[in-house]
């Protein structure tokens, strides 16, 4: 008889955790605009389900940043602000940059499946653009930003940087669509490649670089009024192949 196995149990996903995916879902994409009133009993009654689960939902949601609870108002979709929004990609600078170091140090145990999974992201960001379905395309590069952090191997590190993109997504929804074609997506296209050159080649100084320099020019992206010329970005450091 051949030996079974041994697997981890499959974990059930509690029905507070699948109403917040809904709650956000509903709030990213804009349906749920920011100052909408969030009441309990009114959500409660539009997925079937006790207000237990949804005050759990909200708890977890306020805990991600993207709505808030006042003893006036109760609880409503967060509003966006630019010193919000400044602050978000600060943390998300700081965790990037921690976490694709790490990703660096740990050289050969990355493996080149990780790696293409990271090129392959940029493809996709690149696929979208060209077809102008830019909301698509900002979704891959967030996912392209998370999938660095993962790979460092630190689960409290995704976990935070996971709420800021959380926050960033909601962040977004401010910045009127049109405007995206006009914010220099040639640039940014470089800014990512510097990043992920930088990370096959385990350089750490060209990483830190390429981060600092992505996320310059991000936060002039988010900035509002938008301004027809783009800021010049700093030619980042070539990524040298670290020597074992």
């Amino acid at each position: 008889m051949s030996e079974v196995r041994s697997v981890s149990p499959i974990r059930q996903r509690h029905l507070w955790e699948q109403i917040a995916d809904e709650l956000r879902a509903a709030i990213l994409s804009g349906e749920m605009a920011p100052g909408t009133r969030l009441i309990t009993a009114e959500l409660a009654e539009r997925w079937g389900v006790s207000r237990g689960p949804v005050r759990e939902a909200l708890m977890a949601l306020e805990n991600e940043g993207i709505v808030v609870s006042t003893r006036r108002h109760g609880t409503v979709v967060g509003t966006t602000s630019i010193v919000d929004l400044e602050e978000v990609l600060s943390v998300r600078e700081a965790v990037e940059t921690f976490a694709a170091v790490e990703v660096c140090n740990l050289g050969d145990e990355i493996s080149q499946a990780d790696l293409r999974k990271l090129g392959d992201l940029l493809k996709k960001i690149e696929a979208e653009k060209e077809q102008g379905k830019y909301e698509a395309a900002r979704n891959h590069d967030f996912d392209f930003h998370q999938a660095l952090v993962d790979l460092a191997g630190n689960s409290r590190f995704s976990g935070i940087y996971r709420q800021m993109l959380s926050q960033n997504r909601h962040h977004v929804r401010a910045i009127d669509p049109s405007r995206w074609p006009l914010v220099g997506w040639a640039d940014m296209r470089a800014l990512h490649y510097a990043i992920f050159d930088a990370v096959v080649a385990g350089d750490e100084e060209a990483v830190r670089a390429a981060i600092a320099e992505h996320y310059r020019h991000a936060r002039w992206r988010a900035s509002e009024p938008f301004v027809e010329k783009v800021p010049p970005i700093s030619a980042p450091k070539r990524a040298r192949r670290q020597s074992n």
